[in-house]
């Protein structure tokens, strides 16, 4: 009986990039949805029939779909693998016109082996296989009035007016009703975890729940992503753990991640100062898959979110993992030079901005706050870079990630940076302006005579360093710049 098989994979490329090509969030959730059913198992099992069956070692994940097939003697299996990237890609194409997207392949005994060792490496090496949108051809083409990114191909009414749109954008014109009632959309399947009320409609709505010093005007975007997956994977495979179903790991990790995912996204958004405040949904899910996540929400919500996020994510994660990683570490130790496995984590980038400021370019921000984040800890520690769009520009910040660890105990219990920033707070917003202006201009000394002179020393000092030690980290182990930073949007009471 021959136990090798053949597996291909297909992923949406740039997800987030395409979900937010347009800047209406009706736009957002229709283009989620039909991503979420585009690639789910069923509709492209469907497609691949008679070719290929899907692979249920690969586990789920919104964007990503794994197929497989006996493999063949010689070469055979190319030309079948051809002919599966040909059908799945149109199936793709005809549900998400202007959406990117890839497949690889590889042959293996496993697909936890073939994962570790073949597609992981092609993947960075980029030896895949591209689907692109068409191009636009003709010049006089009518560019799309919503995305402006691809020509029109005919008109319909957008909130009561006619508007040119390109196919994508016509795939996004639906009623909101029926993005909601569909269970695969990662807005359904969230508020049926937690049966709250729908979250607004439009953006400048959702920014208005904010509390009211917050302005009601701002959003904050969120992205988060796991940390070491790929090292914890790979490990699995190298160890040799497989059990009385080697090909069950892979498929039991994945389920297991996107489940700790889709678990603490639902943690969070309960414990949110504003549901527990008007028991409503005020997160909008834009992406969340495996250990993938993209999220919009008021802007005073955001540093509370993801603190919370973060922690239920890596609780979850180590609880499920604990028994494989001490089996892996048994065989580890005393090995010299070989490192100890540790549990994933995740970390996250936060983008603030006025509502009315393009989501494209936030998430963009967003995903660049994330990479140095993870890039910071090399993508090992649960990690959190931010950027505030209107007090600091669209330039990456001069600033270092923070550790979740920084912010938060592990426990979930306040650190003495998330008290003293809770302080700070309390410190009137043009207090604060004015000690931010006076350490761009004069640096710490001269922020700190302002704020002796207002009454305000002890609510700053924990963010300076001894003046006599310029060297020594400050108290809290937060510099004032980034303290003030934070302050601006901070709710952790």
């Amino acid at each position: 009986m021959n136990d090798r098989h053949v597996y291909v994979d297909f992923a949406t490329v740039r997800i987030q990039q395409y979900l937010s090509r347009t800047s209406d969030l009706r736009g957002h959730r229709a283009a989620s949805n039909s991503l979420a059913y585009a690639t789910s198992a069923a509709a492209v099992g469907k497609v691949a029939d008679g070719l290929a069956e899907v692979n249920e070692e690969a586990g789920e994940a919104d964007g990503v779909v794994s197929l497989r097939f006996p493999a063949e003697p010689g070469t055979a299996h190319v030309d079948r693998v051809r002919r599966i990237q040909d059908r799945v890609f149109g199936h793709l194409r005809a549900a998400l016109p202007g959406a990117e997207f890839q497949s690889v392949w590889g042959e293996g005994d496993s697909y936890l082996s073939v994962y570790a060792d073949t597609l992981r490496r092609k993947e960075r090496d980029g030896d895949v296989r591209h689907d692109l949108p068409a191009n636009a051809e003709f010049p006089l083409a009518i560019p799309c009035r919503s995305c402006e990114l691809a020509p029109a191909a005919g008109r319909e009414p957008v909130h009561e007016r006619m508007e040119w749109l390109c196919p994508d954008c016509s795939m996004r014109n639906v009623p909101r009703r029926q993005v909601r009632e569909d269970p695969r959309s990662p807005e359904a399947r969230l508020r049926a975890d937690i049966g709250l009320d729908p979250a607004p409609d439009h953006f400048p709505d959702l920014a208005a729940l904010g509390a009211p010093g917050s302005g009601g005007n701002h959003l904050a975007t969120v992205a988060a992503d796991g940390n070491a997956f790929g090292v914890f994977f790979k490990a699995l495979a190298d160890e040799g753990l497989r059990g009385p179903e080697p090909a069950s790991l892979k498929q039991r990790f994945s389920v297991t991640m996107s489940r700790a995912t889709r678990e603490a996204l639902a943690a969070a958004v309960l414990e949110l100062p504003l549901t527990l405040k008007t028991g409503r949904l005020c997160v909008v899910p834009h992406v969340v898959g495996g250990d993938d996540v993209l999220v919009s929400m008021p802007a005073d919500q955001a540093w509370p979110f993801t603190l919370h996020f973060l922690r239920e994510f890596e609780q979850r994660v180590r609880r499920e993992t604990a028994e494989v990683i001490d089996r892996i570490n048994a065989r580890r130790a005393g090995l010299p030079g070989t490192a100890l496995l540790e549990p994933p984590t995740a970390s996250a980038g936060i983008v603030f901005a006025r509502h009315r400021h393009p989501l494209n370019l936030q998430v963009e921000s967003a995903g660049r706050m994330l990479s140095e984040a993870k890039r910071a800890f090399r993508g090992r520690r649960a990690s959190v870079q931010w950027l505030d769009i209107t007090a600091e520009g669209s330039d990456p910040p001069d600033r270092p990630p923070l550790l979740l660890s920084t912010l938060q105990n592990a426990d979930g219990t306040p650190t003495r940076a998330h008290a003293a920033v809770t302080t700070l707070v309390r410190v009137p917003a043009g207090h604060r302006n004015r000690l931010a202006e006076a350490l761009r201009d004069a640096g710490p000394i001269k922020a700190a005579a302002i704020a002796d002179r207002v009454g305000h020393l002890a609510a700053v000092r924990p963010f300076l360093a001894p003046f006599d030690r310029p060297g020594e980290s400050p108290a809290a182990g937060v510099g004032l710049a980034a303290a003030l930073g934070i302050a601006r949007w901070w709710t952790c009471e």
